[in-house]
């Protein structure tokens, strides 16, 4: 019986960090570890000076499967009051189903979420005419297929639990101006966004824990039946 405790000991202390560890936007991140991906991109604010239908797509290097988030920091200066900052994050595998972040100008702010699928086409998800993000706090968004995908805008979550899986992000492309004879939307400033993504089928020692559970499960009903023969 000591032997049977010693052991569910040792399973608790070694499975238990394991999972304690989720990575967040901001935590280090161990270089050498193939299953976790980081990506700071920095779009400078004459990429929106542009309408939609002639924003680049620019692809990024590692996909991001499984689950990932994303933190969005607005730096830039608006020249123009009707300009934006428009963020789309296109899905691997389907061209045109992407999400999308928009943030107006001073002085209302304004601030929508929106997506487009095959199933419903463009659809727009939520939306704030005024105040909706603060100039210097982040948006968030986070995804997963067991959770969906959740939207913060720095100070609430306007968004929860938002299906639309499978998403896993290829590329993205930024725009502002809503024709071309409009005043440039940004004057300066920056565009900054962070992806962290984790895609745990690419650590083989992921699945340590669940070996070590396998192995000492299968000791532990050896030595009850031992015991018991005894």
């Amino acid at each position: 019986m000591k032997y049977i405790l010693f052991l569910l000991v040792l399973l608790i202390c070694t499975t238990s960090p394991v999972f304690a560890q989720e990575p967040k936007i901001g935590d280090f991140v161990d270089p050498v570890n193939p299953s976790l991906f980081t990506d700071k991109i920095d779009i400078p604010y004459h990429v929106f000076n542009t309408i939609s239908r002639d924003a680049e797509i620019t692809e990024l290097g590692n996909h991001n499967p499984g689950s990932w988030q994303l933190a969005l920091q607005n730096d830039l200066l608006y020249g123009n009051p009707n300009g934006n900052a428009v963020i789309r994050i296109y899905d691997v595998d389907i061209t045109d189903k992407f999400l999308e972040i928009g943030m107006g100008s001073h002085p209302d702010y304004k601030y929508w979420v929106a997506a487009q699928v095959p199933e419903t086409g463009y659809v727009l998800v939520h939306s704030d005419n005024e105040n909706g993000w603060v100039k210097g706090m982040e948006t968030t968004i986070k995804y997963s297929e067991q959770h969906g995908l959740s939207v913060s805008n720095g100070q609430r979550t306007v968004i929860s639990n938002l299906d639309i899986s499978p998403f896993t992000i290829k590329s993205y492309s930024a725009h502002g101006m809503e024709s071309s004879s409009d005043p440039p939307a940004m004057t300066s400033g920056i565009f900054i966004i962070k992806i962290i993504s984790a895609d745990y089928g690419e650590n083989p020692f992921s699945i340590f824990p669940f070996v070590l559970t396998g192995i000492i499960g299968a000791v532990i009903s050896i030595l009850v039946l031992t015991k018991r023969r005894s």
